[in-house]
């Protein structure tokens, strides 16, 4: 029970600071007039939601467990995927302070 909700805390607090990024790379591509890359983050929280979405019912007892979905290694997948976007529009808007 506790590495359930241990599991889902952690991309849920991913998910607080990826928005709270997208809120900061907003201001900040509005003031340098860069392409609105921004909005990879709010991707990449619907794609950490749908993972934990699919975890969780693969976790649930119950007739969602013979789903091949939710057995499968997809919510793995679409965690990782939505943290590599994540992770590289940070470097694309946060990359020039770790270069200065």
């Amino acid at each position: 029970m506790i590495t359930s909700i241990l599991g889902v805390a952690m991309p849920v607090s991913i998910m607080f600071v990826f928005y709270t990024l997208a809120q900061f790379s907003g201001k900040l591509g509005d003031a340098l007039q860069l392409r609105p890359y921004y909005m990879l983050y709010y991707f990449a929280i619907v794609l950490l939601f749908t993972g934990i979405q699919l975890d969780l019912l693969r976790m649930s007892p119950g007739t969602f467990t013979y789903m091949p979905v939710c057995n499968s290694e997809l919510p793995g997948a679409i965690t990782a995927i939505g943290m590599t976007i994540g992770a590289a529009t940070t470097i694309k808007y946060w990359g020039w302070l770790i270069r200065s």
